[in-house]
């Protein structure tokens, strides 16, 4: 008499997980290799090896490309670090506020890929020739506030008022704006503008801008 067996359904996520809990299956059905192929993105169809290489270049492709993309920022920060450690040897040689305003200028346009510089401060009054900004408290609150009341150093497009207050009517598109500090609380801002309304996002790291903020800020106190 035929002994009778029940079917076993068996489920393609039960195969996923068996080849996943046993790796090495196929090295002991060659013959079972041989006739399996899949659909290559030409249309072709292809053996599971090659499909397997075909998979394992490209992830060995965008390694790579992740790997040049870290590289590039690595050297691009370097360099960043380099020309801020110029910038602050040169602003601690500065023996005024329009000296430090000057050098500020002069050395972000030229290093950092800034088109406009512009320094502003709400607790000293400005006389002619000065060549940075006062502003009044609450007005520089009401359009910078978490530089001022954060302490927080942001960039963006910000709005028409806020960059024609900073740069006049030029071309400004796009704003970076450092926190200058004294005792904790916001008496100024250092801003960096762009013609590129896309160069400061909301998401531009302000690492080094915020280093120079508190360099800036710690010479104000000694002026």
């Amino acid at each position: 008499m035929t002994e009778m067996y029940d079917p076993i359904e068996v489920s393609e996520d039960d195969v996923v997980r068996y080849l996943k809990q046993h790796p090495h299956f196929f090295e002991d059905q060659q013959n079972l290799l041989k006739k399996l192929h899949l659909k290559h993105d030409s249309g072709m169809a292809v053996s599971l090896i090659e499909r397997q290489n075909h998979i394992l270049r490209k992830e060995n492709t965008d390694l790579i490309d992740r790997l040049n993309q870290f590289i590039r920022v690595a050297q691009r920060n370097d360099q960043l670090f380099l020309n801020l450690q110029t910038l602050v040897v040169e602003l601690i040689a500065c023996r005024s506020i329009n000296e430090i305003s000057k050098t500020l200028n002069r050395v972000l346009t030229e290093r950092f890929d800034v088109d406009d510089v512009q320094m502003v401060l709400t607790n000293r009054l400005t006389t002619d020739g000065d060549n940075w900004l006062y502003c009044d408290t609450d007005t520089l609150v009401n359009h910078f506030p978490a530089a001022m009341k954060e302490a927080r150093h942001e960039c963006g497009e910000f709005d028409l008022q806020a960059r024609q207050l900073l740069f006049g009517d030029s071309e400004i598109k796009s704003v970076a704006i450092g926190s200058i500090t004294k005792d904790g609380k916001g008496i100024g801002i250092i801003a960096l503008g762009s013609r590129s309304a896309s160069h400061f996002r909301s998401s531009t790291d302000t690492l080094f801008l915020g280093h120079l903020a508190k360099v800036v800020s710690q010479l104000l106190v000694t002026l």
